[in-house]
């Protein structure tokens, strides 16, 4: 769809206003009004789902982070004869998972 035939460019021309900037979306590659804070078309109309998005990638890292740490602690606590490669990665896997859920959580708008 070109910017000459979307609405606000009819509706402009009707009003003898400007033109809206457009601008594309290096995400989606979608045309997106200049003034706008996020993508509609990434983020939902009111921007919910991006920020889900975003809480849940700093969620899962930090999560992967602690899951790490904490593997390696238990693993130092049991000793390496006891604590076998798909302990380790359950336990990572598990606080990633964890920190993914809180993550998407926290992000939520009240």
């Amino acid at each position: 769809m070109s910017p000459e035939s979307s609405p606000e460019h009819d509706q402009a021309l009707s009003s003898g206003g400007p033109v809206p900037e457009m601008i594309f979306c290096r995400s989606c590659e979608q045309l997106v009004p200049g003034g706008s804070l996020y993508c509609p078309h990434c983020c939902g109309e009111d921007g919910r789902r991006g920020a889900y998005r975003r809480g849940a990638f700093i969620g899962g890292v930090f999560g992967l982070l602690a899951g790490g740490l904490s593997a390696a602690v238990w693993s130092s606590i049991v000793g390496p004869e006891q604590a076998t490669g798909e302990s380790v990665l359950a336990i990572t896997l598990a606080c990633a998972a964890m920190g993914i859920v809180l993550g998407a959580i926290r992000s939520r708008k009240e």
